[in-house]
């Protein structure tokens, strides 16, 4: 049997124990706060100054802190830049992954995902002067690589589950799955490319209707022979 004394020191210690994790899980959860936002700092700092302009100096002004809690955080320019790319997969996760992965009918989540795809509000979820600033860092540091083919798999994870599932339900001809979600995803890197540098949303928006309608038909949820009128022409 334990004494009374015994028992409340153990409730005691139990208690403090608690309290010592949620006080660590708090601060935790503040440190991944701090990190985040210092994320959207380096992001605004490349949309304003560039990549040669984009200083740990300047990143710290942003978020009001000095030099040394970013070293503290990210130890280098190079991994802040990972983490960045990193970020960025987080908030594609947030804005549109989990969502999209969510929709129960296959062939609705298929839709849906070209929806986004081909769409302009999607590309632009990531400023091309970010884009190519990360890019360029990517060319020189294998690991800034590894982040930026990190993002690129979630998509084409997402859009060869969907295909996957859809031809399950025979919902679309059977084909190579792999192969069939490759081209989609190269014809969405392609229409990215096309579209970047500011061009004009209308037509942007036009030409994403078109590749988006041969991605369909790829898929086989378009007759070959349809022919519809393109707003490129009008």
């Amino acid at each position: 049997m334990f004494s009374q004394s015994s028992v409340r020191e153990r409730a005691e210690y139990n208690a403090a124990d608690e309290d010592n994790t949620v006080n660590a899980g708090r601060r935790e959860e503040r440190r991944r706060l701090r990190r985040r936002e210092i994320l959207a700092a380096y992001y605004q700092v490349l949309l304003d100054e560039g990549l040669e302009g984009a200083s740990i100096a300047k990143i710290a002004k942003k978020v009001s802190v000095q030099p040394s809690l970013i070293i503290h955080y990210f130890g280098s320019k190079e991994q802040l830049t990972i983490e960045l790319v990193d970020y960025l997969l987080e908030v594609y996760r947030e804005e549109y992954g989990t969502k999209l992965a969510a929709i129960e009918d296959p062939l609705e989540r298929l839709l849906a995902i070209l929806d986004t795809l081909f769409s302009v509000e999607y590309q632009q979820l990531l400023d091309d002067r970010v884009f190519y600033a990360c890019f360029y860092i990517s060319l020189r540091h294998p690991t800034v690589r590894q982040a930026f083919a990190t993002l690129a798999r979630a998509e084409l994870e997402l859009l060869e589950g969907a295909v996957d599932a859809c031809m399950a339900q025979d919902a679309i001809p059977r084909d190579d799955r792999p192969e069939l979600a490759t081209v989609v995803k190269a014809l969405e890197a392609g229409y990215a490319f096309l579209i970047g540098g500011g061009a004009d949303e209308d037509l942007a928006a036009a030409v994403g209707d078109i590749v988006k309608r041969r991605a369909l038909k790829l898929l086989g949820l378009v007759p070959a022979n349809a022919t519809e009128s393109s707003r490129l022409d009008r």
